[in-house]
């Protein structure tokens, strides 16, 4: 025999117990995968039920939004959707954070705890960004340096801009250029240049001399 009062049936007997949750709504409700949750009848539901889904060995909490009544959901009909849920979390925040690793040129990190991470200052990154800090400044729109340069390896110019591949300038006044056609040009010059042998000197006439020994 079973006795009512409102919504709430108390059995008697071995067909069950007033406390199993089978088919109360809100509370603690364990199924056996993610399909018989998203399966659940919506009167089974209320927003803020935790459900834990035993192939997933996963706890999803329960956003139930219920039409006309939900503030912000348009829908015409009640509707339900599920965020995955640890303990102790908010909701919706997303997964924790497990790890915390030290990539190329740091040191350091956890995985549990707190978390530090320190500059290696004896990583092959940290010297070759320092070195290349130290050589070259950003000036305006290009990077130029006061250092003296020694290549050992080759050397390749590649004009991206219209002008001159190379340029060599004697403080403020271009001397000598080599254009993207890879003409060689000598600037002409008001004045006699010391002598050099080998050298190529242009004057102002145009008339190219070679210096002898």
């Amino acid at each position: 025999m079973a006795i009512v009062a409102g919504d709430l049936y108390i059995r008697a007997g071995s067909t069950g117990a007033f406390t199993q949750v089978e088919y109360v709504q809100g509370g603690w409700i364990t199924v056996a995968s993610s399909s018989n949750m998203n399966n659940l009848d919506q009167t089974r539901l209320s927003d803020g039920q935790v459900i834990y889904v035993r192939s997933e060995e996963q706890t999803y909490v329960c956003n139930f939004y219920e039409a006309f009544v939900t503030p912000g959901y348009s829908g015409v009909s009640n509707s339900a959707s599920f965020d995955e849920f640890n303990f102790p979390s908010t909701a919706g925040e997303g997964a924790d954070i497990t790890s915390v690793v030290a990539g190329s040129g740091l040191s350091g990190g956890a995985t549990s705890g707190a978390a530090t991470l320190s500059l290696d200052t004896s990583s092959v990154q940290f010297m070759s960004g320092s070195l290349d800090l130290a050589v070259f400044k950003q000036t305006g729109s290009y990077f130029s340096t006061t250092n003296t340069l020694h290549i050992t390896g080759g050397l390749k110019l590649n004009a991206s801009e219209s002008g001159d591949v190379l340029s060599v300038f004697s403080g403020s006044v271009k001397t000598v250029s080599v254009n993207q056609q890879g003409v060689l040009q000598l600037v002409s010059q008001s004045s006699t240049p010391t002598a050099v042998a080998g050298g190529l000197y242009l004057d102002t006439n145009y008339d190219l001399y070679i210096g002898q020994e």
